[in-house]
């Protein structure tokens, strides 16, 4: 892989800087990749054990006359009478339970999405309780946090940010080293692992066979990042967008579309988080949960969810998101506020008031959680099994060297070239840029070190 031109031309120079910056990188992200490759692998098969686990609350009997969505609502509101009902989820098919998400009274309102949220499951036909549960404590939310944070809150989420901002700069470096100058058919690794050379072959077919859908999971789940999704391009991605109108919003509106979320769940759609909500008329809430759901029918949705007013002059909220599970389509999302003492309609956006960044999102993210269907959770199983076995074989790869330490340095003016450009690329996401930047300097300083006299 890093074979020497005797005559020291440029191009391997050039090469040789740009491996041992590939094998620096490498040896930093390899351990985020594996995580994040395998946690991804677990969350995916946590989901039909999630169902299967708890199959018993969330599927009934089928039958024919189901009871209205207020009969089940006042039989929550007495068994719970702690807790405030923030969500209404009607029943997508004909065997499968009524779902009310309830958060603690104190909790309730403004920022309320911060507060442990327990589902109450419900026989639609009967309107008996059949359990509940915390969302947040699920095999799929745990393995999820770990996926997303590692346990570590903030500092965990940044490690993460910067692990996949270097990951998508070994990608590049990857390619330029792995480049088929013989051929496709270079590429194509043998058939068998006895020595470090056929490793290699198989890091590297694995590497181009992989790389475009790995540059696409980073990216995408840098979009939950705090600091490159949340600070940067998240506010580039909203509302308002070509088509939405901003004076829908009540300017002095104090929640963002944010608040509809749960406890480490995401219900709505990264481009519409940070958009106001409009607000309704204070004290009034003559609109029913029955009549809501009837308007959503009439409107012309199909799986969608109810969110209940959390304040005063809070709406009701009817949606429909790939991100909460409801659509398998992205361009049919939707979600309409309703005045609680009219029942007029304050506000509706759609997939196609995004912006281009909100679509690419709202598309993107649903993907990455193979949520679009049977097709998108199979083909995610195999492109995170994939990932795994790329990072494998680079750990292999490493260890079966003669020397386990980085390549030596290359000739000054090809590594400066080589480190600023990696530089340039890392830029684009702040936290990689900044700890990228502090590698050049240890780097750079352990060379001038090396390099001094020795004092006489």
């Amino acid at each position: 892989m890093n074979a020497v031109n005797p005559a020291g031309s440029g191009p391997t120079r050039f090469y040789r800087a740009v491996w041992r910056w590939h094998f620096l990188v490498g040896m930093l992200v390899l351990p985020f990749l594996f995580m994040l490759a395998f946690t991804g692998l677990l969350m995916l098969l946590s989901k039909p054990l999630d169902s299967a686990l708890n199959a018993s609350l969330q599927t009934v009997e089928a039958g024919t006359n189901p009871l209205p969505a207020s009969v089940l609502l006042e039989t929550v509101e007495q068994q719970y009478p702690h807790a405030a009902v923030k969500l209404y989820l009607p029943p997508q098919a004909a065997d499968q339970s009524a779902r009310f998400s309830l958060q603690p009274h104190s909790h309730a309102g403004h920022g309320g999405h911060h507060a442990p949220a327990t589902v109450v499951y419900l026989n639609p036909y009967t309107g008996q309780i059949l359990g509940d549960r915390d969302p947040a404590a699920s095999l799929y939310a745990r393995i999820k946090t770990l996926h997303g944070s590692l346990f570590l809150g903030d500092l965990g989420d940044a490690l993460i940010e910067i692990a996949a901002g270097l990951a998508v700069l070994m990608i590049v470096t990857g390619l330029y080293l792995a480049w088929p100058k013989g051929g496709l058919r270079t590429l194509i690794p043998s058939r068998t692992v006895s020595s470090r050379a056929d490793w290699r072959g198989w890091h590297l077919g694995i590497g181009w066979l992989i790389a475009l859908p790995l540059l696409f999971f980073l990216i995408s789940g840098l979009a939950w990042t705090n600091i490159w999704g949340g600070k940067l391009v998240q506010p580039w991605g909203s509302l308002p967008g070509t088509r939405f109108d901003a004076t829908q919003v009540v300017p002095e509106a104090v929640d963002s579309h944010q608040a509809m979320n749960e406890a480490g769940l995401h219900r709505v759609p990264w481009a519409v988080e940070q958009t106001p909500m409009p607000q309704g008329s204070a004290g009034d809430r003559s609109l029913r949960l029955d009549d809501v759901v009837s308007q959503a029918r009439a409107q012309g949705f199909g799986n969608f969810r109810v969110h209940f007013p959390q304040q005063d002059n809070g709406v009701w909220t009817v949606s429909a998101t790939t991100i909460a599970g409801d659509l398998t389509n992205p361009m049919d999302e939707r979600i309409l506020h309703l005045d609680p003492a009219t029942g007029q309609a304050l506000q509706e956006i759609r997939f196609a008031d995004y912006p281009a960044m909100g679509k690419a999102m709202a598309a993107s993210i649903p993907l990455h959680q193979g949520d679009l269907g049977l097709w998108n959770w199979l083909l995610n199983l195999l492109l995170v099994t994939l990932m795994l076995a790329l990072t494998v074989t680079g750990a292999l790869l490493w260890w079966k060297r003669q020397s386990r330490r980085a390549p030596p340095r290359a000739e000054p003016a090809p590594a400066r070239t080589v480190a600023v450009i990696m530089l340039v690329v890392a830029l684009a996401f702040p936290l990689s840029a900044a700890a990228l930047l502090a590698i050049i300097l240890v780097d750079a300083f352990l060379a001038l070190r090396k390099a001094a006299p020795a004092a006489p």
